[in-house]
């Protein structure tokens, strides 16, 4: 039988500043491992109907503008996702995230001066842009300039309420000054302005750790279902918090406290109806009891995976020997 080496997963803080690529969002890493992580990662991160391919170059297959620099972006390639960024803002009606990734990569680039020439001129022909405004107020930030920050952030969302990404920077200035209460309030304003941005879940939830509170997300997300409301993004942000300690009671060599955490996290992805987050917690249950010797109880999870997805290579190929 394999035995899953040592894994390490590293939650960032949201609001950490030396994490500038990941300043409003929550980063993932992983270090491979040889059965169970990397047959989990791979069920995140490719179809479970698809072999994994290897990453597309531009020659091989046509990609949207914005997707193609996406792709350069995450690749590293910060050069040539910065010209097609630019050739496309003006065809975005809310540019806000392509903003973002500009700010990063000159970030990443060592290039904030030439940031903050080319933001300036943008908005003296925008002045009425509320996306543009938010990116001056991202520079200045990551710059460590919060009350320049905060008063760019305000202005963007007094031209547009609904700048989800300005609201939720501006908590993380507040943050920064310990004034827990408004941040908690801007970040909310985010939420309702983009109820499926996860990184605005993932910041309300550092917000009361910060506070000392850490179990009142838990408490409204509890809330939040028996309202029948909102409950989908606490819950998914809240699964993300228990598969990471998850891993470190895996990575301790405690699989009965790994299985109890995978088993939270599936109740939490049946009560938000979340199927794609249940096949992946299922099959890692499957493992996880499969390798603490209970074969009958490992082969039911990988049925219950088969139930959900019939194509499920993995779970297919762990059931047919017992057949």
């Amino acid at each position: 039988m394999f035995h899953p080496k040592r894994t390490l997963q590293t939650l960032n803080l949201p609001f950490n500043r030396k994490l500038s690529s990941q300043l409003e969002g929550t980063l993932i890493k992983s270090l491979p491992v040889i059965y169970f992580l990397a047959v989990f990662l791979l069920l995140i991160l490719v179809s479970a109907n698809a072999e994994a391919q290897p990453h597309p170059e531009k020659g091989d297959f046509h990609l949207p503008a914005k997707a193609m620099a996406d792709f350069y972006f995450s690749q590293g390639k910060f050069k040539e996702a910065m010209e097609i960024y630019k050739s496309v803002l003006a065809d975005e009606t809310k540019p806000g995230y392509i903003f973002r990734n500009m700010v990063k990569a000159w970030k990443a680039m060592g290039a904030l001066d030439e940031a903050g020439k080319f933001l300036n001129e943008y908005r003296r022909s925008h002045e009425k842009s509320s996306a543009v405004w938010y990116a001056l107020g991202y520079l200045h930030y990551i710059k460590n300039e919060d009350q320049k920050a905060e008063e760019l952030f305000k202005r963007a969302t007094e031209l547009d309420p609904e700048n989800g990404l300005a609201w939720n920077n501006w908590a993380a200035v507040l943050v920064n000054g310990k004034r827990f209460q408004e941040a908690l309030e801007k970040v909310r304003t985010a939420i309702l302005a983009n109820p499926k941005e996860l990184m605005f879940f993932f910041n309300l939830k550092k917000i009361f750790e910060e506070m000392g509170e850490g179990q009142k997300f838990e408490e409204e997300y509890k809330e939040s279902i028996k309202a029948g409301t909102g409950s989908w993004g606490y819950g998914k942000a809240l699964a993300r918090s228990l598969r990471q300690s998850a891993f470190s009671d895996y990575d301790k060599g405690d699989l009965v406290g790994a299985i109890a955490g995978f088993e939270k996290i599936l109740n939490i992805y049946r009560q938000i109806s979340d199927v794609n987050g249940q096949v992946p917690a299922l099959f890692s249950l499957g493992l996880l009891h499969e390798e603490s010797g209970n074969i009958p109880r490992s082969q039911e999870y990988f049925e219950q995976v088969l139930s959900i997805n019939p194509g499920h290579i993995q779970a297919r190929e762990k059931v047919s020997p017992q057949n």
